[in-house]
């Protein structure tokens, strides 16, 4: 019976390596590069802000037109300015595709994060300003806050 069994195993194995068959695939691997110049961006700045001790969540928004606007326990904000944005001046058109985003930004000193939503919006046909909405949270701390993010132009 072991002598049949080792002779039908070798068979199978005999007859499936003989009717086994090989494929192959040739891939084609591409990349297109391309190298973005630097575009000529001044800071979005929300200023100097002023907040009650112990304030409540608060915002400061810097629209693209019309006036600074804040809530909550703001009492004053001065020397704001929004972001804006040249550069596209060989194209006749361009698209931002850096849309709205949460950005962090951390304390110099304290490492205490608060955030701002920030939006590009196409002021010219050549240029674009930045604004954005600061959010400050319940009882923050004394200090300069400083974060970025990549805005991106396809033209």
């Amino acid at each position: 019976m072991r002598k049949y069994f080792l002779t039908c195993t070798v068979a199978l194995l005999a007859t499936s390596t003989a009717n086994a068959t090989t494929d192959y695939a040739e891939v084609t691997a591409k990349a297109t590069i391309e190298v973005a110049t630097q575009l000529d961006c001044s800071e979005l700045d929300f200023g100097t802000i002023v907040v009650k001790q112990n304030n409540a969540a608060s915002t400061v928004t810097i629209p693209q037109e019309g006036r600074l606007t804040y809530t909550g326990d703001v009492l004053s904000v001065e020397d704001y300015s929004r972001g804006l944005c040249r550069g596209i001046d060989d194209e006749e058109s361009y698209s931002i595709t850096s849309t709205a985003a949460t950005i962090n930004l951390i304390g110099e000193k304290s490492k205490e994060i608060i955030t701002a939503n920030v939006v590009p919006d196409a002021v010219e046909l050549f240029e674009f300003e930045i604004e954005g909405v600061l959010n400050i949270p319940q009882n923050v701390t004394a200090d300069t806050y400083i974060g970025s993010y990549t805005l991106t132009t396809i033209h």
